[in-house]
């Protein structure tokens, strides 16, 4: 019983990653678009995300993800994203991937990658950079694609 007891103090005083996390995310940068030779750059819209994380597996750290996704000021879109979030043992780096589909008023398809750093204890402080690629979608004209590469702010919480 002692052991046991011991045992269950142990696991609850190591530093573990949580099971369930909620995320606000806030992204801005740099869109590049075009195809047949011609590109052009312009800045992103800002994307404003609401993200909910479950873990996956434990070594190492792996959670899936979904969330809303919504851009406004350039252009005003509503989509949802999916994907899996790695997070390597006793550090505060953090790798993802997945796929986005914005919906409303117009459909673009993508995939999405990025990398960043977190700082904090149960509410946690996150920058990422990330790259998105839009290759599919009524909002694309046909031979184009748009990519953009933005810094994210996000805010996690955990919530078990």
């Amino acid at each position: 019983m002692r052991s046991l007891l011991l045992i269950m103090v142990l696991v609850a005083s190591a530093d573990a990653e949580s099971l369930w996390e909620a995320e606000l995310r806030l992204g801005y940068g740099v869109a590049m678009g075009g195809g047949g030779g011609m590109t052009s750059t312009r800045p992103t819209p800002l994307t404003v995300a609401a993200v909910g994380a479950v873990a996956v597996r434990d070594e190492p750290y792996t959670y899936g993800y979904g969330g809303l996704v919504f851009e406004t000021l350039d252009r005003n879109a509503v989509g949802v994203l999916a994907g899996v979030r790695l997070v390597p043992r006793d550090s505060r780096v953090r790798l993802a991937g997945g796929g986005v589909l914005m919906f409303a008023p117009y459909t673009l398809w993508g995939a999405t990658a990025s990398a960043g750093l977190c700082r904090g204890g149960s509410i946690r402080i996150c920058g990422d950079l990330q790259l998105t690629a839009y290759f599919a979608g009524s909002d694309l004209a046909a031979g184009h694609t748009v990519t953009h590469l933005q810094f994210v702010l996000g805010i996690v919480f955990d919530a078990l």
